[in-house]
């Protein structure tokens, strides 16, 4: 969960066939948290200035991450236009224009508002981790939820 490599390649790692599935990319409402954590001086926050990109990584086809990223639409109309079903990672990580600020992680306790949000049929508590990326003059984030199949949680049941 820590590791600042490329969780597209961590997650390549551990299976055959990893896919992303688009659940949504479109303008749409950021929340004040989210403002506050992208905003700095050359930066505005209007609305239309945002797509939100919403995904689910699949790894030999168990759902293994959701993740909700921020993209200015500046990068969304240059740098990543035509991202499609390409892995946000894959891109910015071998873009050494792209930098990364240190991880926020959060423990999220398994809630039906959680559970129904995410399509999870279980109870479990899920890990999840969130990091702006800085491309010139812009910002991005880029949050990630680990769901219970993801091999986040493979030695968990050894730590107990």
């Amino acid at each position: 969960m820590l590791d600042t490599g490329s969780l597209t390649e961590r997650l390549q790692s551990h299976c055959r066939d990893l896919q992303v599935q688009v659940l949504g990319q479109r303008q749409a409402e950021i929340s004040l948290e989210e403002i506050t954590q992208l905003s700095h001086k050359t930066q505005q926050m209007n609305q239309a200035d945002w797509q939100v990109r919403e995904v689910i990584l699949w790894g030999d086809k168990q759902p293994w991450v959701f993740a909700r990223s921020l993209i200015p639409q500046a990068l969304c109309s240059a740098e990543l236009a035509n991202l499609g079903n390409q892995p946000l990672g894959k891109l910015i990580f071998n873009d050494p224009r792209f930098s990364r600020l240190p991880f926020e992680i959060s423990h999220i306790s398994a809630s039906e508002t959680v559970t129904q949000a995410l399509h999870l049929k279980g109870t479990q508590a899920l890990w999840g981790r969130r990091s702006i990326f800085k491309f010139q003059d812009l910002a991005m984030s880029v949050a990630e939820i680990f769901l219970p199949q993801s091999p986040a949680y493979a030695n968990v049941a050894e730590m107990d």
